[in-house]
């Protein structure tokens, strides 16, 4: 696998490595880095929520700070569960991203834990949209 720049950004010969670019950016936020997702998140990056068919609304939502909030449940100083992104699986235009969100629920308690299914696009070695998926495990 391909290095991350020590400058923050990803190594030009390999900005079109869209795994790359993905790993970076969910690596950025499981090192509690949110400042660093501009390096690799474009301006004007998309969310596209899960339930995107059955909302009374359209379900998509652009900007930085959108996709902080929606995609990877951060408020609006950064703070949120932590990530681990797990797997990623690069396929036609993007990559698919299996991981957790773990929250620390306090002295006692064991952590608790929501995974999360995203869909990365990456044009121009920057990440342009996060599509999620419904990512319940268990059975009925």
């Amino acid at each position: 696998m391909a290095k991350i720049a020590k400058s923050g950004g990803v190594p030009s010969a390999e900005a079109t490595k869209d795994a790359v670019v993905v790993r970076a950016m969910y690596r950025a936020l499981e090192e509690g880095q949110v400042s660093d997702l501009a390096l690799y998140a474009d301006p004007e990056i998309s969310w596209v929520h899960p339930m995107v068919a059955r909302l009374p609304f359209d379900g998509t939502g652009r900007g930085l700070k959108t996709v902080l909030r929606s995609a990877f449940l951060r408020d609006a100083s950064g703070a949120g569960p932590r990530v681990s992104a797990e797997t990623f699986v690069e396929f036609g235009d993007g990559v698919l991203v299996a991981g957790r969100f773990i929250e620390d629920r306090g002295a006692g308690n064991a952590p608790g834990e929501k995974p999360f299914l995203h869909e990365c696009a990456v044009r121009g070695g920057r990440v342009v949209l996060v599509r999620g998926y419904p990512a319940e495990i268990g059975g009925r």
